[in-house]
């Protein structure tokens, strides 16, 4: 006769937790995996961008500090994140060095037509399939659609979109780069890390044109010049600050940047689970910028347009009616030979053809110009002179 005997899963035992014990192969007293500090070092900053993202949303400030002779210029961002929405609110605004040379200026703060550069202020709302901008003192909100490369440069406008946060350009986007990670316990149970950037990472953070003139490594794999990176992290392993010495980057020869002598860093995390981002309401004023921003060569004869669309693209003007506030008013446009005659003849060229087109205008149309008898002009340079068409010259007087 066959016998079978069946042996229990867990002995029987006296008490619920003793059977608990026995059953489950841990002590009662057993904590859970940290979600950070458990893992590898290697692997705690990207761990710790997680763990930041898990708390759905967060409110952030960054300071780009650039150090010179002249002084210290501040770009500072800040804002309110949606982690899983995609969606971020929040502004930029820049403090230039008041001696800072203009070229400079212009470089950092992005180039624009006309007197001046882009505004020091500018609002910013991201969404997944949008990225709306406000500079200055605009009334009204330019709203850029999927991608922006039919307006000269992708990468300015598309920079305002992070991949780690909805918003753009902060020391969260390159945190899963670090490199050579150290770690030492801080307060109330965080903890805080030391590690390395590869220049290629630390380009994340500026559009392409400001980066391109920052430095001249921009190898994928270089390690030539490593960027310190710091970082701190809650005892929830969430990150609540992060900073990071780029000087390394400002290695490029004759750039409009060469008095730069330092850069850094510095993003500060918190507020983490409370309000969602504040967006645009239905009722601000929008303009669609696919039919909005335009080249300079677009805008009409005699019609109005405002000089700032983010795109850091030297001729892109917003074409808006005449009736509401304007930067411009476009009075004539002149057409030459596709042949390049060289930058002295192709300037004074333009000029003329500007000068007899403001002879011939109509009054209302340059009687607009803040400065009396006085009137800008753009030109195509040679890679540009007569791509795609015959080479066009744009005059106009600036009305504010």
């Amino acid at each position: 006769m066959i016998r079978s005997h069946l042996l229990p899963l867990c002995a029987v035992a006296t008490s619920a937790s003793l059977l608990l014990t026995a059953c489950a192969g841990g002590g009662a007293d057993d904590k859970p995996a940290h979600p950070v500090f458990d893992v590898p070092v290697e692997q705690q900053p990207r761990q710790a961008l997680l763990t930041t993202q898990a708390a759905r949303t967060a409110s952030f400030t960054q300071t780009l500090t650039f150090t010179s002779s002249s002084g210290d210029t501040v770009q500072t961002t800040s804002g309110r994140l949606d982690f899983p929405g995609g969606r971020a609110a929040g502004s930029i605004d820049w403090a230039p060095a008041e001696d800072l040379p203009e070229e400079a200026k212009d470089t950092l703060m992005g180039v624009r037509l006309g007197a001046g550069r882009a505004p020091a202020h500018t609002e910013v709302a991201v969404e997944p399939d949008t990225i709306r901008l406000r500079a200055g003192e605009a009334g009204y909100w330019l709203r850029y659609e999927g991608s922006s490369d039919a307006f000269g440069t992708g990468a300015a406008v598309d920079a305002l979109r992070g991949s780690e946060s909805a918003f753009g350009g902060t020391l969260l986007e390159v945190l899963s780069g670090a490199q050579k990670v150290k770690h030492s316990p801080a307060e109330k149970g965080g903890r805080t890390y030391r590690a390395e950037l590869t220049v290629f990472n630390a380009l994340r953070l500026f559009p392409k044109d400001l980066g391109s003139e920052l430095t001249a490594d921009i190898d994928p794999n270089g390690t030539a010049t490593p960027v310190s990176l710091g970082m701190s992290v809650d005892a929830r392993g969430r990150i609540t600050r992060a900073e990071a010495d780029l000087s390394g980057l400002l290695d490029k020869k004759d750039s409009t940047l060469d008095e730069m002598t330092g850069l850094r860093a510095v993003l500060k995390v918190g507020g983490f689970g409370a309000s969602a981002p504040v967006m645009p309401t239905a009722s601000e004023r929008t303009l669609e910028a696919k039919e909005a921003v335009t080249a300079v060569g677009e805008v009409k004869k005699g019609g109005c347009a405002d000089l700032t669309t983010g795109t850091r693209t030297l001729d892109m003007m917003v074409s808006v009616p005449c009736a509401q506030p304007h930067d411009a008013r476009v009075f004539a446009h002149a057409r030459f030979d596709a042949a390049y005659p060289g930058y002295k003849e192709a300037k004074r060229m333009a000029a003329e053809a500007c000068r007899d087109g403001y002879r011939s205008a109509p009054a209302a149309w340059t009687g607009e110009g803040v400065e009396k008898g006085q009137f800008r002009y753009t030109w195509p340079d040679e890679a540009r002179w007569g791509v795609g068409a015959d080479p066009v010259v744009t005059c106009y007087v600036e009305t504010q």
